[in-house]
C-alpha cells in the first residue's frame, strides 16, 4: 500500500490547518509567528517521516524538504531584490506551503509558483482597493494568503 498516495491530502492535514491559521493571523495583525511555522514544519515533516520509514522510501521526505528549502531560498532572494516587497513571515510561509506542494511533486510545485505570481499580483493590486490602510502599513498587503491560496489550488491541479 502506498500511503503517501492514497492519503497525500490526508497527509498534507498539517500544513493545512497551520497555513491557514497563518492566514488569519497575517491578514488581522500583518504577522506571521515564527513558532507557529515551526510547528506547522515540525507536524508536517513527522508525518512524511512516519510514511517515509513505513513505505522505506526517503524520497518521500526528502523531495519535499528540497522544494521546502528552495521555496525559502527563492522567496528570500526575492525578499532582497526589492527590500519590503516581502517579510520574513512569508519566506518561512513559503517553506511551509513548499514542504506540502513539494510532497506531489514537480507539476504541482510549478503550478504553486505560477499561481503565486498571478495571483499575487491581482492580490497586490486589489486588495488596497477594498482593505482600508493603516497608518502601520499603510501600502503592503499580507502575502502569505496568497502563498496558502496558490498551495491548495496547486495541489489539486496536480492530483489532475
Amino acid at each position: 500500500m502506498n500511503y503517501l498516495t492514497d492519503m497525500a491530502y490526508i497527509a498534507a492535514l498539517p500544513s493545512l490547518i497551520c497555513g491557514l491559521a497563518l492566514v488569519v493571523e497575517d491578514i488581522r495583525r500583518f504577522r506571521v509567528p515564527r513558532t507557529w511555522v515551526t510547528l506547522g514544519v515540525l507536524a508536517q515533516f513527522a508525518v512524511f517521516l512516519a510514511f517515509s520509514i513505513i513505505e522505506r522510501n526517503p524520497a518521500k521526505v526528502l523531495f519535499p524538504l528540497g522544494y521546502a528549502a528552495l521555496s525559502a531560498a527563492i522567496q528570500f532572494l526575492l525578499s532582497r531584490l526589492k527590500p519590503g516587497a516581502l517579510g520574513f513571515g512569508d519566506v518561512t510561509a513559503s517553506f511551509l506551503a513548499g514542504l506540502a506542494v513539494g510532497s506531489f511533486g514537480l507539476m504541482s510545485y510549478l503550478y504553486w509558483w505560477l499561481l503565486m505570481s498571478t495571483i499575487g499580483l491581482l492580490w497586490i493590486h486589489l486588495y488596497p482597493k477594498f482593505v482600508e490602510t493603516s497608518s502601520t502599513n499603510p501600502h503592503k498587503a499580507p502575502f502569505v494568503p496568497v502563498i496558502v491560496t496558490s498551495a491548495i489550488i496547486a495541489t489539486f491541479l496536480g492530483a489532475l
